[in-house]
């Protein structure tokens, strides 16, 4: 997992979707965002994660109801966006439920690049 920047009292984090587990294992009340590309080997593999530390969950997906079908009766706050750049300004709304923010995106340039618009 890698530090990315702190907004406001939230810490924003990268993680590839093998280290994903044991990054968001080590926080508690954290959020992650996900790509619907990800989450089915996400839950396979560290499903048991949500609800735990993991108490939001954002997907980014185009067919929102198949995503968040996947979760169905997870305790998680869950929310839906169509990009990543939405994601992570659903996370930066969601402050007072989570101050870590894991991200899982096929490239860290996009996320950070989000980050420092968002900022400036």
């Amino acid at each position: 997992m890698q530090k990315l920047i702190k907004i406001s009292d939230q810490q924003f984090y990268y993680s590839t979707i093998d280290q994903v587990i044991e990054s968001c294992s080590q926080e508690e009340d954290c959020a992650i965002i996900i790509d619907e590309n990800y989450l089915d080997q996400f839950l396979e593999n560290g499903g048991d994660v949500i609800g735990t530390n993991i108490n939001q969950v954002i997907i980014i997906s185009e067919s929102v109801n198949t995503a968040l079908s996947k979760l169905e009766g997870v305790g998680v706050f869950l929310l839906a966006a169509v990009s990543l750049e939405d994601a992570v300004r659903l996370a930066v709304l969601g402050e007072a439920l989570s101050k870590e923010v894991v991200c899982v995106s096929k490239e860290e340039s996009a996320v950070t690049k989000i980050l420092n618009e968002i900022t400036d």
